[in-house]
């Protein structure tokens, strides 16, 4: 049973894996802004809108990024900044209140609160905590 379990459990960290969408914002010099959404291998590019969630960005393309609440509350879009956090609006109260302070050091967000403020690359990766 033990080992009928290890397997289950191996098999549901690769397809977890393989299911974590990650959405990569970038500017050219031309100042054309592309999103370029990353999951399970495909790729699609499309244009963010300055002053929008990351969750709403998603969500206008039809980017699944497993929201409930868009509250703050629920952290289901919870996401972590790879790059480009300077272009990116300051944690509000809504994700002090929810996250932890070690997850905001580390770059953890939530995409419901999250904003994009300024053109520039980013990449961002849904990091729900199930």
């Amino acid at each position: 049973m033990l080992k009928r379990l290890k397997s289950y459990l191996n098999q549901r960290r690769k397809s977890a894996s393989n299911l974590e969408p990650e959405l990569v914002i970038t500017t050219e010099r031309d100042e054309e802004r592309t999103l370029l959404l990353i999951k399970s291998g495909v790729q699609r590019s499309v244009e963010p809108i300055i002053g929008e969630t990351v969750l709403q960005i998603a969500e206008m393309h039809q980017v699944e990024w497993n929201s409930f609440c868009k509250r703050g509350t629920c952290a289901r879009c919870r996401c972590i900044i790879l790059e480009g956090e300077e272009l990116l609006s300051s944690p509000n109260e809504a994700e002090e209140a929810r996250l932890d302070p070690e997850e905001l050091e580390e770059g953890y967000r939530l995409g419901c609160q999250v904003k994009v403020k300024q053109p520039g690359d980013m990449t961002i990766r849904h990091a729900p905590y199930f």
